[in-house]
This record gives C-alpha cells, sequence and structure tokens, in this order.
C-alpha cells in the first residue's frame, strides 16, 4: 500500500495516525489515545461520529440487504425531500463527489455541445481527470496572476486535457471576460465553489457570484456549483440558496449523506433529461450509471440525515459554537501578536495566517502557512484533532459537539498559540 494510506491526503510526515474507533465527538487511535475530533471526515460528518439514529437505521437496513441493484421503495419520498430541499428540478444519485463532478461536466458538454472547461485556480473538484488541473499549482508553474495557466496536478493525466481546460481566479471576473470575449463559443461550463473552500476559507466578495452567472448567461455556459464542501455547512442548503444564485447545475456530497459514500447530481430539467439509454445512434443519452448507486444502505443514511438530522433548528447551537471559536483563536493572536485571522462558513472555520484579507488563491501563497504546523501538532498532542489535515484546510462542528468540548479546545489553544508565535519569530529573525 503506497504510503500506508488510501488517499494521499491522509498522509503526512513522519507518518499518519491509525485509528479503530470513533462516537459522538471523540476518536481513539490504535494505542488507544482519545481525541477530540473537529476533521469530522473533511466536513462529511456534521452530524458527528455513529450518531445514534443512523446506527439504529442503518442496523435495520443492513438485516434488509445493503445492495439491490434495483430502484429502493425509499426514492419516491427521497426525490421530494431532495428537490424541494435544494431547489432543483432533477437529480440523480451516485457514490461520491469526484462522481458527481464528472457527470456534472458530461452533461454540460452533452447540453452545449462544446467541450472547453472553466475552472477557478485552487480549488479542488476531485480526482476526475478534466479538473485535476491547477488545484494547488506551484507557484513558478502558475503563469501571471491576471492570467493563470493550466497546470496538471498528476502523473497520468493526457496532456491533451490541458488543453481543454482555461484557469481564472477567484472572486475577479476580469480574467472570465477576456476569455470568453475570445473563446466563449467553445466553451461548455464554467466549474466553481461558491465559497472556495480548499484555500482555507474564502467567501465571494461584490457580487462575484451574480456576476458569473450573468456572463454564463451571456455566452450560454453551463454553470456548476461544486457544493460537495458548501452544501449543508451553513444550514439545510446550499449556498447558491444562501447567494440567491441559480446555477444550471449543482453537485452535492459529503454532509448529506450522515458519512455515507453517496452524491448528488442535480440542476435544471432541460440539461438532467439527457440522461438516459441511447434510443438509436442518431438520439443517444448521457450515460449515468454504477452498481453501488442508491443503494439501500447509503439512501437510508441520506434520508435519515436530511429529515431527522441536520434540521434547522440542529445548526442554531452550532453556528454559535463557531463563533466562540473564532472568537477565541482571534483573541490568542491578538494576545500573542499573530499575523492571522479565521474565516468561517457555517460550521466550519479556517485560519488564515496573514494580516490582510485574501480573496483568492494567489493570495493564499502569500499568507505564512508553515505556522499551522507547530498550531496543528501542538493541539494534536494535546489530544486536540483541531481541524482537517494541512495548512489549506478547516475544522467543522459537529451536532455531538458539546459546550465543553469547545472549552476543551479553547483551553489547549493557548499551548499550541505560543508555539506558533515562537515560531513567527524565529522565522522573522532567521528567514527574512
Amino acid at each position: 500500500m503506497p504510503y500506508g494510506v488510501n488517499s494521499n491526503q491522509r498522509y503526512y510526515p513522519p507518518y499518519p495516525l491509525y485509528f479503530k474507533n470513533a462516537k459522538g465527538s471523540r476518536i481513539w487511535d490504535v494505542d488507544d489515545n482519545e481525541y477530540l475530533d473537529f476533521n469530522m471526515g473533511y466536513g462529511a460528518l456534521i452530524v458527528g461520529h455513529a450518531h445514534p439514529i443512523l446506527v439504529k437505521e442503518l442496523k435495520k437496513q443492513v438485516e434488509k440487504g445493503i445492495l439491490y441493484t434495483y430502484p429502493h421503495e425509499l426514492l419516491s419520498e427521497l426525490s421530494e425531500l431532495v428537490v424541494d430541499l435544494f431547489d432543483i428540478d432533477m437529480f440523480r444519485i451516485s457514490n461520491s463527489g469526484s462522481e458527481a463532478i464528472m457527470f456534472a461536466i458530461r452533461l454540460a458538454r452533452a447540453y452545449t455541445g462544446r467541450d472547453v472547461i472553466i475552472k477557478v485556480e485552487g480549488t479542488y473538484h476531485g480526482t476526475y481527470d478534466h479538473v485535476l488541473i491547477s488545484t494547488w499549482p506551484y507557484r513558478g508553474l502558475a503563469g501571471p496572476r491576471k492570467m493563470p495557466v493550466s497546470v496538471l496536478e498528476s502523473m497520468g493525466v493526457p496532456d491533451v486535457v490541458e488543453d481543454l481546460v482555461r484557469i481564472v481566479p477567484y472572486n475577479d471576473t476580469e480574467t472570465l471576460e477576456d476569455i470568453l470575449d475570445e473563446e466563449g463559443d467553445d466553451v461548455a461550463a464554467l466549474i466553481i465553489e461558491p465559497v472556495m473552500m480548499n484555500a482555507g476559507i474564502i467567501k465571494p466578495m461584490n457580487n462575484y457570484l451574480k456576476r458569473i452567472r450573468k456572463l454564463t448567461k451571456e455566452y450560454d455556459i453551463v454553470l456548476i456549483f461544486d457544493e460537495i464542501k458548501t452544501g449543508m455547512r451553513n444550514g439545510p442548503r446550499t449556498a447558491a440558496q444562501e447567494y440567491r444564485v441559480d446555477p444550471d447545475i449543482i453537485t452535492l456530497a459529503k454532509a448529506v449523506g450522515g458519512g455515507a459514500p453517496i452524491s448528488i447530481i442535480g440542476g435544471k430539467e432541460e440539461i438532467m433529461s439527457l440522461i438516459g439509454p441511447s434510443e438509436s445512434m442518431r438520439e443517444r443519452g448521457v450515460v449515468h450509471a454504477g452498481t453501488y448507486n442508491a443503494n439501500p444502505f447509503s439512501l437510508r443514511s441520506l434520508y435519515v440525515t436530511l429529515k431527522e438530522i441536520l434540521t434547522r433548528e440542529a445548526y442554531k447551537p452550532l453556528i454559535k459554537f463557531n463563533s466562540m471559536l473564532k472568537n477565541a483563536y482571534e483573541e490568542m493572536f491578538k494576545q500573542y501578536d499573530i499575523e492571522a485571522y479565521v474565516e468561517t462558513y457555517g460550521v466550519s472555520g479556517a485560519i488564515i495566517f496573514s494580516k490582510h484579507k485574501v480573496k483568492n488563491f494567489r493570495e493564499i501563497l502569500d499568507t505564512n502557512m508553515d505556522l499551522w504546523y507547530p498550531y496543528y501538532f501542538g493541539m494534536l498532542n494535546n489530544g486536540i484533532i483541531p481541524m482537517a489535515t494541512g495548512p489549506e484546510e478547516m475544522w467543522t462542528i459537529s451536532v455531538q459537539h458539546t459546550e465543553e468540548d469547545l472549552e476543551r479546545h479553547i483551553e489547549y489553544l493557548d499551548y499550541a498559540m505560543r508555539l506558533v508565535a515562537e515560531t513567527q519569530e524565529y522565522i522573522r529573525e532567521e528567514w527574512e
């Protein structure tokens, strides 16, 4: 097993921790060390670990079977719930965020008859070849700030894919307008996280989302909102609904399934209705298939999560807790003269090690990300997993976190911030 893990993101030197049990807000490693978990499955577990309602319902489902490869009776009621909750016309179910993105792009290309995709620099849309580009490009390869170039992020992705993807900065429509003026008739889709969540958390500014919606409509381009992280993050809704922007397609995963492998591709009827079997060589449909699609186990988890656990009322204390955590961090930054701030979105937060508010990926590269490491390991060594692994990541507060959990997190924050302050001073003296 390369590096001893099954996702590159799970490896960090000298070696990753291995875990064996999790319940509520806690997780235990193989040496029986207990940790308070604020990673929560990279934000997928807003329900927390082993939520008792889910455990009860999923045990029942296991006894009834977990894979039929036939439509399940729950689909009828679930269809109404999903359509109404997320304000979409139609949807299909897959198993992962990467699959949802792949099918969304296939739909956009089928609908427009075009091939070129535009994506935002520094955004991550899974491991599908056509978006595994410029997710975290090295500065020397990325081109000018105002006109980023496409950078392949993995061996094995054909060079031709690079020719089909254009890169634009977040929170800036000028580059997008230039690309559309030159080759708008070749562009099938613009895919974007409405709130950037692969570079800390960066929110849209100055009606950015409404401006790109206007531009994509002018050129008959499909607007895809990747809501795999943003969906259900700030209540039982999407960022599209919050910002009052109407994309053509949305993709959802992570939090919607309560930890089960499931994703949703949803959108406008005229696009989604292209999915289906081919009637003839002249009338081909868009292929969407998968043995595990809408399996009973994942469907049950999705239904219970949306219907019974992640309700509007459930989010109120979580938003309060997140504000409490943000305030505690920023007080520590002031106390120790650390150049940083916290950006929050719903139940999640991220540390940005900068004096200035960042608005795109290039500005994240200018921040002092080295300070993340003493912070993270200072917390980890005191039994707190403070966030997901990496300076580009965020923490997530679940419905099973308590005020006492937050207080314990804050208690050990003082130790971690002293380490950060010492590291910052060392960098100033030795590196600058």
